[in-house]
């Protein structure tokens, strides 16, 4: 199976993926979503939103489009393009696939992930989205708990922002 990406009106992502199944329910748009906590007048309130705002993936069998799949795409109201475009439509790369097929195995909305700082204070993931990304984080706010990850998704570096629960770590939870 080859996954596929269409960039739509950012915020819409939701509404478009509506309106598609209505016309197509044979066809699954993925619409990757993360869950953070923040604060709001000084209460903690959980924030759904887009992990790649403006883009949905779905997946096809084969790696060329039917005419019949494009035009019901390209008709949906707040269609944008068909990475990498419209008129040159390719399946993702093998790197892309595996980014979001980790993400969808999350499942339909993103927690956090656990991890431990070593005692050089290096992060180390033990499981959930960040699983495998070490190395492509860029920051990191231990007081919000957030990391932020540098992906390189279509031929385009975006940055994710993801949140993450610590962990003690083992060596001084044995003392």
């Amino acid at each position: 199976m080859n996954f596929f990406a269409i960039q739509v009106v950012s915020g819409h992502e939701a509404v478009y993926k509506e309106l598609f199944s209505i016309n197509r329910p044979d066809v699954t748009m993925y619409h990757i979503v993360k869950k953070n906590v923040s604060r709001r007048r000084g209460k903690p309130v959980t924030i759904q939103s887009s992990v790649f705002p403006g883009y949905l993936f779905f997946q096809h069998p084969d790696e060329h489009l039917s005419p019949e799949l494009i035009q019901a795409i390209r008709k949906t109201k707040y269609f944008l393009r068909i990475l990498p475009a419209t008129d040159n439509i390719q399946p993702l790369c093998q790197r892309d696939t595996d980014i979001i097929r980790q993400f969808l195995s999350c499942g339909p909305v993103i927690g956090d992930s656990r991890v431990v700082f070593d005692e050089n204070n290096k992060i180390k993931v033990i499981d959930g989205p960040l699983a495998g990304h070490e190395g492509k984080i860029v920051k990191v706010n231990k007081r919000k708990r957030r990391a932020t990850i540098l992906l390189d998704i279509c031929n385009s570096q975006m940055t994710i922002v993801l949140g993450f629960e610590i962990l003690e770590a083992i060596e001084t939870a044995k003392t």
